[in-house]
């Protein structure tokens, strides 16, 4: 539309109309470039999936840069880094033309920025720098607005803590770089208001997701059974309540599914299959169409997953205790010690956010993996500190290395799987 017109059309001119506008404007850019340079529209197309994989590609880059930030072990920082390399979800995301690939990236290099600007003293330029990435990072989806929080630990705990820097600079420079963002912001939202009667429109008068199928009972908060997802590694009657179950099956597998229909054709199985998801028509009644080697990627999948995730958790710990107490599994400058606050923050508020959104719409569209993707950087900084410890036992390091080994080798026979499968069904 933004191609077509030349403008940002209004929040209600379509469902999808309602997101913040950066993603929508540059692809709009890049895409009129292209046709004006003789491009053919279905090849112009394909050019803005490329741009959404290389916000994956750049974000990845930007979380290596993160890492070398702080003082971990190169054997922690590897599988870490591998890690958000090879997780699938990641992956999948990269290979769509959405906005949410842009939305990781640009809270990743906000953190990385705070970092930067924290050991440069706080000076104008970086804090001028953080202030502009602040105020595009809020324009491209809602779940960035996670960011805000997490920028602003660093400063608080310096403030209270008395630490690096005289408490009257950073007030100031907390106060510089929120100016920009929150006015923006600010304006904004009183222009949707006016506009839409809504500060944040939602365009669920054009499409109700509220429709699609859910778990008699509600939504569990409390439970976690990945072992369901590793038989029928999809979204299925029974399947659709446990919040954390949903998450982290759909990190390591294409549980929604996307791709999955590619794996293991049966078009009349997966047109029932997908009127049943969209549609709340009978979910059919035959097994889902799965190869052995479809099952074997998942189950391996999954349950490789547990293994990082017991990790993360440990690094969890870590991470909060640094921020209070330092000194620990490492040793830690005070800038050091306030950056790694800012994970916990990140994550917390990040799943806040999610769940606020489930408890407004309790069904599975709410509870997207994707959504979680921009807590990578925390993701990453907790794996490598739940490493740490384990490195001074040779054999457990060396378990570790074989599962981690197996996680990725594991993750790259599933994602060639796909791209070959897709292959076949285009020649």
């Amino acid at each position: 539309m933004i191609i077509k017109s030349g403008i940002i059309p209004a929040k209600n001119a379509c469902f999808q109309c309602y997101h913040p506008p950066v993603f929508y404007w540059i692809s709009a850019m890049i895409g009129k470039l292209a046709l004006h340079a003789g491009v053919s529209w279905p090849q112009m197309i394909k050019l803005l999936q490329f741009v959404c994989c290389f916000y994956g590609i750049l974000t990845v880059g930007i979380c290596y840069m993160i890492l070398k930030k702080f003082p971990l072990s190169n054997f922690s920082r590897l599988l870490a880094f591998g890690t958000v390399c090879f997780l699938p979800r990641h992956i999948y995301m990269s290979a769509m033309n959405s906005n949410d690939t842009i939305s990781y990236l640009f809270v990743a290099l906000s953190i990385y920025l705070v970092i930067i600007a924290w050991e440069r003293e706080l000076s104008p330029w970086s804090l001028g720098a953080l202030s502009v990435v602040l105020s595009i990072t809020l324009f491209t989806k809602y779940t960035a607005f996670v960011v805000i929080p997490t920028v602003l630990t660093p400063f608080t705990m310096a403030f209270l803590k008395r630490l690096v820097i005289p408490r009257k600079k950073v007030l100031i420079s907390a106060i510089s770089i929120l100016v920009l963002p929150m006015s923006l912001l600010t304006a904004y939202m009183l222009s949707n208001v006016k506009h839409y009667q809504s500060p944040l429109p939602w365009n669920v008068t054009i499409f109700d997701p509220s429709h699609r199928p859910r778990d008699a009972g509600g939504i569990s908060f409390f439970t976690f059974k990945p072992w369901e997802d590793i038989k029928t590694p999809m979204l299925a009657p029974g399947k659709l309540h446990s919040f954390w179950t949903l998450i982290y099956s759909g990190m390591w597998f294409d549980t929604e599914p996307y791709f999955l229909r590619f794996l293991d054709s049966n078009d009349n199985w997966w047109k029932r299959y997908y009127g049943w998801y969209g549609r709340e028509e009978n979910y059919p009644d035959e097994n889902p169409p799965f190869s052995d080697l479809t099952i074997l990627e998942a189950s391996g999948l999954i349950t490789l997953g547990l293994f990082p995730l017991f990790l993360m958790l440990i690094g969890f710990c870590y991470c909060v205790k640094y921020p209070i107490l330092g000194g620990g599994l490492v040793q830690t400058t005070p800038t050091e010690r306030i950056g790694f606050g800012m994970f916990p923050i990140l994550v917390l508020f990040n799943a806040a956010g999610i769940i606020a959104l489930t408890l407004r719409l309790p069904v599975y569209s709410s509870m997207k993996p994707s959504y979680f993707l921009g807590a990578m950087p925390a993701f990453m900084i907790f794996l490598s500190l739940g490493i740490m410890p384990c490195e001074r036992n040779e054999t457990i390091k060396r378990v570790i290395l074989v599962t981690f080994g197996a996680l990725f080798t594991l993750a790259i026979i599933h994602i060639l799987h796909i791209v070959f499968a897709i292959r076949c069904t285009q020649l």
